[in-house]
Protein backbone atom coordinates (compact mmCIF):
# COMPACT_ATOMS: atom_id res chain seq x y z
CA UNK A 1 0.00 0.00 0.00
CA UNK A 2 3.27 2.33 0.86
CA UNK A 3 4.27 1.66 -2.32
CA UNK A 4 1.88 2.76 -4.49
CA UNK A 5 1.24 5.81 -2.24
CA UNK A 6 5.07 7.12 -3.00
CA UNK A 7 4.26 5.71 -7.21
CA UNK A 8 0.93 7.90 -7.05
CA UNK A 9 3.07 11.80 -6.37
CA UNK A 10 6.26 10.32 -9.14
CA UNK A 11 3.45 10.32 -12.06
CA UNK A 12 1.96 13.63 -11.02
CA UNK A 13 5.02 15.27 -11.01
CA UNK A 14 5.54 13.74 -14.87
CA UNK A 15 2.65 15.29 -15.92
CA UNK A 16 2.89 18.49 -14.56
CA UNK A 17 6.27 18.99 -15.92
CA UNK A 18 4.86 17.72 -19.17
CA UNK A 19 2.15 20.81 -18.64
CA UNK A 20 4.84 22.89 -18.35
CA UNK A 21 7.13 21.87 -21.15
CA UNK A 22 3.44 22.25 -23.71
CA UNK A 23 3.06 25.51 -22.32
CA UNK A 24 6.23 26.89 -22.59
CA UNK A 25 6.66 25.67 -26.69
CA UNK A 26 3.34 26.91 -26.75
CA UNK A 27 4.25 30.66 -25.34
CA UNK A 28 7.57 29.86 -27.43
CA UNK A 29 5.76 29.57 -31.16
CA UNK A 30 3.25 32.38 -29.94
CA UNK A 31 6.56 35.21 -29.78
CA UNK A 32 7.45 33.81 -33.47
CA UNK A 33 4.41 35.02 -34.65
CA UNK A 34 4.07 38.51 -36.62
CA UNK A 35 1.32 40.95 -36.52
CA UNK A 36 -0.34 41.54 -40.03
CA UNK A 37 -2.36 43.82 -41.81
CA UNK A 38 -4.60 42.70 -44.16
CA UNK A 39 -4.99 45.62 -46.90
CA UNK A 40 -7.62 45.37 -49.54
CA UNK A 41 -6.85 45.87 -53.29
CA UNK A 42 -6.69 49.87 -54.88
CA UNK A 43 -10.24 49.46 -56.14
CA UNK A 44 -11.76 49.33 -52.67
CA UNK A 45 -8.99 52.06 -51.82
CA UNK A 46 -6.69 49.86 -49.96
CA UNK A 47 -8.65 49.85 -46.83
CA UNK A 48 -7.37 47.64 -43.64
CA UNK A 49 -9.71 45.14 -43.73
CA UNK A 50 -8.40 43.56 -40.28
CA UNK A 51 -5.60 42.10 -38.43
CA UNK A 52 -4.06 38.52 -38.04
CA UNK A 53 -0.96 36.50 -36.97
CA UNK A 54 1.22 34.40 -38.62
CA UNK A 55 5.15 33.29 -37.97
CA UNK A 56 5.98 33.30 -41.64
CA UNK A 57 4.80 36.05 -44.24
CA UNK A 58 4.56 33.08 -47.10
CA UNK A 59 1.71 31.36 -44.07
CA UNK A 60 -0.82 34.24 -45.46
CA UNK A 61 -0.61 34.12 -48.89
CA UNK A 62 -3.63 32.31 -50.61
CA UNK A 63 -5.71 33.08 -47.02
CA UNK A 64 -9.46 33.95 -48.50
CA UNK A 65 -11.30 36.95 -46.54
CA UNK A 66 -15.24 37.12 -46.55
CA UNK A 67 -16.02 40.94 -46.50
CA UNK A 68 -19.47 42.80 -45.88
CA UNK A 69 -19.78 45.02 -48.54
CA UNK A 70 -22.03 47.44 -46.45
CA UNK A 71 -19.09 47.75 -43.79
CA UNK A 72 -16.49 48.24 -46.05
CA UNK A 73 -18.23 50.75 -48.15
CA UNK A 74 -20.47 52.31 -45.76
CA UNK A 75 -23.81 51.72 -47.74
CA UNK A 76 -25.77 50.01 -45.86
CA UNK A 77 -27.86 48.74 -48.62
CA UNK A 78 -24.97 46.72 -49.67
CA UNK A 79 -24.87 44.50 -46.84
CA UNK A 80 -26.42 41.56 -48.72
CA UNK A 81 -22.95 41.37 -50.41
CA UNK A 82 -19.71 40.22 -49.42
CA UNK A 83 -16.88 40.03 -51.07
CA UNK A 84 -14.34 37.64 -51.07
CA UNK A 85 -10.32 38.56 -51.12
CA UNK A 86 -7.68 36.21 -51.34
CA UNK A 87 -4.25 37.47 -50.04
CA UNK A 88 -2.00 37.74 -52.88
CA UNK A 89 1.34 38.86 -51.27
CA UNK A 90 3.29 40.14 -48.41
CA UNK A 91 5.08 43.60 -47.89
CA UNK A 92 6.49 44.52 -44.84
CA UNK A 93 3.79 43.92 -42.60
CA UNK A 94 1.13 44.05 -44.81
CA UNK A 95 -0.91 41.31 -46.66
CA UNK A 96 -1.60 42.68 -50.17
CA UNK A 97 -5.06 41.13 -51.06
CA UNK A 98 -6.86 40.48 -54.40
CA UNK A 99 -10.58 40.41 -55.21
CA UNK A 100 -11.62 36.97 -56.24
CA UNK A 101 -15.42 36.88 -56.18
CA UNK A 102 -18.74 38.26 -54.56
CA UNK A 103 -21.65 36.20 -53.09
CA UNK A 104 -25.19 37.59 -52.16
CA UNK A 105 -27.34 36.71 -49.57
CA UNK A 106 -30.00 33.62 -50.26
CA UNK A 107 -32.24 35.13 -47.38
CA UNK A 108 -32.25 38.80 -49.86
CA UNK A 109 -32.47 36.55 -53.10
CA UNK A 110 -35.43 34.93 -51.58
CA UNK A 111 -37.17 37.74 -50.27
CA UNK A 112 -37.26 39.40 -54.25
CA UNK A 113 -39.06 36.27 -55.32
CA UNK A 114 -42.88 36.59 -55.90
CA UNK A 115 -45.68 34.25 -57.19
CA UNK A 116 -46.50 34.26 -60.88
CA UNK A 117 -42.93 35.85 -61.74
CA UNK A 118 -40.45 33.85 -63.85
CA UNK A 119 -37.19 33.35 -63.13
CA UNK A 120 -34.35 33.31 -65.23
CA UNK A 121 -31.12 32.16 -64.20
CA UNK A 122 -27.86 31.11 -65.92
CA UNK A 123 -24.41 29.99 -65.13
CA UNK A 124 -21.63 30.99 -67.75
CA UNK A 125 -17.81 31.49 -67.46
CA UNK A 126 -16.51 35.33 -69.02
CA UNK A 127 -13.04 36.13 -70.03
CA UNK A 128 -11.56 39.71 -69.17
CA UNK A 129 -9.21 41.35 -71.58
CA UNK A 130 -6.32 40.39 -69.11
CA UNK A 131 -7.40 36.94 -69.75
CA UNK A 132 -8.56 36.00 -66.52
CA UNK A 133 -11.83 33.94 -66.95
CA UNK A 134 -14.71 34.25 -64.11
CA UNK A 135 -17.16 32.14 -63.65
CA UNK A 136 -20.54 34.18 -62.75
CA UNK A 137 -23.94 33.45 -61.36
CA UNK A 138 -26.60 35.63 -62.84
CA UNK A 139 -30.93 35.89 -62.73
CA UNK A 140 -33.79 37.46 -64.15
CA UNK A 141 -37.36 38.43 -62.38
CA UNK A 142 -40.07 38.97 -64.84
CA UNK A 143 -43.26 41.36 -63.65
CA UNK A 144 -45.15 38.17 -64.64
CA UNK A 145 -45.05 35.16 -66.10
CA UNK A 146 -42.96 34.93 -69.25
CA UNK A 147 -43.80 32.50 -72.08
CA UNK A 148 -41.39 29.45 -73.00
CA UNK A 149 -40.19 31.82 -75.99
CA UNK A 150 -39.96 34.79 -74.26
CA UNK A 151 -37.72 32.56 -71.18
CA UNK A 152 -35.84 31.66 -73.88
CA UNK A 153 -34.98 34.94 -75.59
CA UNK A 154 -34.12 36.20 -71.83
CA UNK A 155 -31.74 34.07 -71.20
CA UNK A 156 -30.00 33.97 -74.75
CA UNK A 157 -30.00 37.82 -74.12
CA UNK A 158 -28.54 37.23 -70.71
CA UNK A 159 -26.14 35.37 -71.76
CA UNK A 160 -24.62 37.62 -74.78
CA UNK A 161 -24.87 40.66 -72.42
CA UNK A 162 -23.17 39.05 -69.82
CA UNK A 163 -19.73 38.14 -71.87
CA UNK A 164 -20.37 41.60 -74.24
CA UNK A 165 -19.90 43.60 -70.46
CA UNK A 166 -16.00 42.56 -70.26
CA UNK A 167 -15.43 43.05 -73.78
CA UNK A 168 -12.22 45.24 -73.55
CA UNK A 169 -12.15 45.73 -69.87
CA UNK A 170 -9.28 44.35 -67.25
CA UNK A 171 -10.47 41.66 -64.46
CA UNK A 172 -10.87 44.90 -61.29
CA UNK A 173 -12.86 47.02 -63.57
CA UNK A 174 -15.39 43.73 -64.45
CA UNK A 175 -14.94 42.47 -61.14
CA UNK A 176 -15.94 46.42 -59.17
CA UNK A 177 -18.94 46.50 -62.11
CA UNK A 178 -20.37 43.22 -61.49
CA UNK A 179 -19.74 43.75 -57.29
CA UNK A 180 -21.49 47.65 -57.40
CA UNK A 181 -24.52 46.89 -59.59
CA UNK A 182 -23.37 48.87 -62.05
CA UNK A 183 -23.64 45.33 -65.11
CA UNK A 184 -26.68 44.31 -63.60
CA UNK A 185 -28.36 47.93 -64.01
CA UNK A 186 -26.88 47.73 -67.74
CA UNK A 187 -28.07 44.59 -68.39
CA UNK A 188 -31.55 45.56 -67.45
CA UNK A 189 -32.48 48.21 -69.49
CA UNK A 190 -32.13 46.03 -72.74
CA UNK A 191 -33.69 42.94 -71.19
CA UNK A 192 -36.62 44.90 -70.85
CA UNK A 193 -37.53 45.65 -74.44
CA UNK A 194 -38.22 41.52 -74.50
CA UNK A 195 -40.47 41.44 -71.48
CA UNK A 196 -41.35 43.79 -68.01
CA UNK A 197 -38.88 43.03 -65.58
CA UNK A 198 -38.27 43.12 -61.86
CA UNK A 199 -34.86 42.83 -61.61
CA UNK A 200 -31.49 42.07 -62.37
CA UNK A 201 -28.73 40.40 -59.98
CA UNK A 202 -25.23 38.83 -60.78
CA UNK A 203 -25.74 36.89 -57.70
CA UNK A 204 -22.30 35.58 -57.22
CA UNK A 205 -18.94 35.88 -59.29
CA UNK A 206 -15.30 33.90 -58.54
CA UNK A 207 -11.70 33.99 -60.33
CA UNK A 208 -11.20 30.78 -62.12
CA UNK A 209 -7.66 30.12 -60.81
CA UNK A 210 -5.40 28.07 -63.52
CA UNK A 211 -7.58 28.99 -66.54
Amino acid sequence: MAEKEKKQPEKEKKEATKKVIKKSRTVDNWKKKQWFNIIAPNEFDRKVLGETVAEKPKNLVGRILKVDLGQLTGQRQKRHISVLFRVDRVEGNNAECITVGHDTSQGFLNRLVRRRMSKIEQVQEIETSDARKVKVKSFALSVRKLSKSQEADMRKALVELIAKSTEKKGFAQVSQEIIFGATASKIFKQLSKIAPLRRVEIVKSKLLEGK
